[in-house]
């Protein structure tokens, strides 16, 4: 029977079954189905990771295998055996969308800053933030979970609290002394970007797109976290980016994917000191 795109979710939902009964099967019976869909998957692998190569051959080839991976279907069969590869920020971020329904049920909520080595910085909001148990919240809550399911993570800590990330009013003016001696990236004037559009702030070691909309500028790596795609040629919808490689959806408040779960962009700290946009990375 041809198997049409819209039976998607019901094939992946009959593997989960078929698994389940797995499950209640004796010892000897389910080692060998076990066995049976391990050399199953390996045999998909291979050839899977044939047809990519050969895809990659060409440009035009390449343009195709960008095209397919905007298949739900393809692109979890891909990231399935490991073809695709979800980097560390979104792993982490995945993990938060987890917890998040626990915290906001308690008045709190959880807002992931970076990921640097094997170490994640996290903000605490709402009721969480501040409280006599924010602490005992992050340590049991927050990251066991983060390492539970990512194991290459040894540490989670609070981020610093003077400087918040995404973005702030244009009006605001930092006293601090001199910016760079602290980290922060000297960017374009204001006058300089164009209200809902793009703009490309690229340094040595870093590329980063900066967009100002209703007063406000934000910053993201210039990186579609699906694909590598560069962002700064995407248009802007509203309060939204789309990225001009294979359209996926990005909402410009959050950094979070409307398109695909669990794929976000990178989020910088930005702040405004006379028109001049600085940018931090760390």
């Amino acid at each position: 029977m041809k198997v049409q795109q819209e039976d998607f979710q019901a094939l992946a939902e009959r593997v989960d079954r078929v698994l389940d009964s797995i499950k209640e099967l004796p010892e000897d019976g389910r080692m060998k189905a076990m066995e049976l869909k391990e050399a199953i998957e390996a045999f998909h692998e291979y050839a899977l990771r044939k047809l990519v190569r050969t895809f990659r051959e060409t440009d035009a080839g390449n343009e195709l295998l960008y095209k397919a991976v905007e298949d739900p279907a393809i692109y979890a069969m891909l990231f399935m055996h490991g073809i695709i590869k979800q980097d560390l920020f979104t792993r982490v971020a995945a993990v938060l969308e987890e917890v998040r329904p626990y915290m906001r049920s308690h008045g709190g909520d959880v807002e992931l800053v970076k990921v640097e080595g094997e170490t994640v910085y996290v903000r605490l909001q709402g009721a969480c933030s501040g409280c006599s148990m924010s602490a005992l919240t992050l340590k049991d809550g927050v990251e066991e979970a983060i390492k539970a399911r990512i194991p290459e993570i040894q540490s989670v800590v609070m981020a610093e609290e003077e400087v918040a990330s995404g973005y702030l009013p244009l009006h605001v003016i930092d006293d601090a002394g001199n910016l760079e001696q602290s980290g922060w990236l000297k960017g374009p004037s204001i006058s300089e970007m164009e209200e809902g559009r793009p703009f490309r702030f690229a340094r040595e070691k870093c590329d980063i797109f900066l967009v100002r909309i209703d007063g406000k500028v934000m910053a993201f790596r210039n990186q579609c976290p699906h694909l590598g795609m560069s962002l700064d040629g995407g248009l802007v919808d509203g309060s939204s980016i789309i990225c001009p490689g294979h359209g996926f959806r990005f909402d410009l408040s959050t950094g979070e994917c409307m398109t695909a779960p669990y794929v976000q962009l990178e989020q910088f700290p930005v702040r405004v000191e006379d028109q001049r946009v600085w940018v931090r990375l760390s």
